[in-house]
């Protein structure tokens, strides 16, 4: 028993260290909180929004998700460079109407944002049927 306490402590201990990719550093997001209301004829309006860049850790960061159902937010990231520009993975919420949505939306993690790299952020909003009902885009200057 006390063999396999230490092996674990071991394999543990080489996972922090970082000979392995570290779980418990910080990655870059941009955390997003917007308003939608949606009116008569079924079309999501942003009414307010925030995106504000952040990290969370590395474990916690957001990856490619699926729709399951629809109506669904779609979001995700661009990065725009002269060379090496990169698409963040798709980060899919389901989408109940009117209300306010926070949530936060990842990178390619081979490229993250440094500073002064231009970041494209695409948020759009899918019915039932996925025909798309809201969006909104917007540019960051990453800090």
């Amino acid at each position: 028993m006390n063999k396999i306490i230490i092996v674990l402590l071991i394999l543990f201990g080489i996972i922090i260290s970082g000979c392995i990719a570290n779980p418990l550093r910080q990655v870059p997001v941009v955390k997003v909180n917007i308003t939608f209301a949606e009116d008569k004829q079924g079309i999501a309006q942003v009414v307010n929004y925030t995106l504000v860049q952040g990290t969370v850790n590395y474990l916690s960061r957001p990856r490619q998700t699926e729709a399951y159902s629809f109506p669904a937010i779609g979001s995700r990231t661009i990065i725009s460079k002269s060379v090496n520009s990169s698409i963040g993975p798709w980060e899919m919420v389901p989408y109940k109407g009117s209300g306010t949505y926070s949530y936060n939306i990842g990178f390619d993690e081979k490229h993250y944002p440094v500073a002064n790299d231009t970041v494209h952020v695409s948020i759009t909003v899918v019915n039932a049927n996925a025909g798309k009902i809201g969006n909104l885009e917007e540019i960051i200057k990453w800090k």
